[in-house]
């Protein structure tokens, strides 16, 4: 009878072992989460216009539960000197794995909020922003981009439909660090 329990120690035994080296070897991943949590200082490229080159200075926001918002400054370059405008937008990102993040601009409340004039009024309202990007899997690191040119329409910030056909082509490019 003793020799029936240590073979049935063994055979229960060795699987529980098994199980806890699997279950160790899979939280060893380099503490990847599927979600990011904290504000990302950002700047690169962006513009609308090829004859004006523009430079997008902004603090993204990451919540655990999938949704963002951008905070930042766009500043223009031009022969005429350049301006700069405030830009915010919401938005809900999903990450992979591998730390590739996607961007969407649900309405409400919509895409790119740009202020051109800087008096706290929004003086147009974008239907889309920034697609996609990549983390670090150290979550210190962050891009953030359009890829090639994509047109963005104003829409109406009621509604959320197209105010007219006549979309603007951009590019955003940015590169940041988490700050807090």
């Amino acid at each position: 009878m003793k020799g029936n329990i240590k073979k049935l120690s063994v055979l229960v035994g060795v699987p529980v072992i098994a199980l806890f080296i699997m279950v160790g070897m899979a939280s060893a991943d380099p503490a990847f989460r599927y979600n990011i949590n904290g504000v990302y200082a950002v700047t690169g490229i962006s513009g609308c216009d090829p004859t004006s080159q523009g430079i997008l200075e902004a603090e993204y926001t990451f919540r655990h539960d999938g949704t963002g918002s951008i905070n930042g400054v766009g500043r223009n370059i031009s022969v005429s000197g350049g301006s700069h405008s405030t830009v915010t937008a919401d938005f809900t990102y999903t990450i992979t794995r591998e730390g590739r993040i996607e961007f969407e601009y649900p309405f409400p409340p919509g895409g790119m909020k740009v202020d051109f004039n800087n008096d706290g009024v929004i003086d147009v309202t974008m239907n889309a922003g920034p697609s996609h990007g990549v983390i670090s899997p150290d979550h210190k690191t962050i891009s953030i981009t359009c890829g090639h040119p994509i047109p963005l329409y104003p829409i109406n910030p009621v509604s959320g439909e197209k105010l007219c056909e006549c979309p603007v082509w951009c590019i955003t490019s940015v590169v940041g660090m988490r700050i807090r």
